[in-house]
């Protein structure tokens, strides 16, 4: 159920988002499900960086990751599911609070989505509850980005060379192997 409400309320976050901020949401949720990384990232310019630089083979791509920029990538990453479990955490406490079960809150997320929020099946007062915890994992937001950002940093690495390692990671087998191999999957 965390991970079910989880990904909805941060759906519903991301609408908030940059178009480069939700190109790296996408490619963390890509990512976690392979087993790697869930989470926010914050990062200016990204997704036109990556659009205007022709993509690499595979096999260049696993040539030119180093050992060590494995290593890195992979301790930010476990950095990065630690603030998320954190994260989860805090949104289910802001649903308890709120009084609304995690079926109900997905249920009025999607139609939010939609765009059909006052059409939705529920409660004034659970249509009620719903915009403000909304409004208040949409306050989490600053805070989430700033960490996710410094949990990828911390030991050197840069965004832009996490995204391309997620991106080797997502595309290349080999690359999947070293990292999988070094998380121990």
């Amino acid at each position: 159920m965390v991970i079910k409400s989880t990904c909805l309320s941060l759906s519903i976050i991301s609408k908030s988002l940059t178009p480069s901020l939700m190109n790296i949401l996408h490619k963390l949720k890509v990512t976690a499900v392979a087993g790697l990384v869930v989470g926010l990232v914050s990062i200016n310019g990204s997704a036109t960086a990556q659009q205007a630089t022709p993509q690499k083979a595979p096999q260049q791509q696993a040539q030119t990751i180093s050992d060590q920029d494995i290593k890195l990538f992979v301790d930010a990453s476990t950095r990065l599911m630690e603030l998320q479990q954190e994260s989860e955490k805090a949104m289910l406490v802001i649903l308890e609070e709120e009084k609304l079960s995690v079926d109900k809150f997905n249920a009025l997320a999607q139609a939010h989505q939609q765009q059909k929020l006052a059409d939705a099946e529920g409660t004034a007062a659970e249509k009620a509850a719903f915009n403000k915890a909304i409004g208040r994992m949409m306050e989490m937001q600053p805070d989430i980005e700033k960490n996710m950002q410094t949990a990828i940093q911390k030991d050197g690495m840069t965004m832009e060379r996490y995204e391309q390692i997620m991106l080797a990671y997502q595309q290349d087998p080999a690359v999947q192997a070293k990292i999988q191999k070094l998380m121990g999957l």
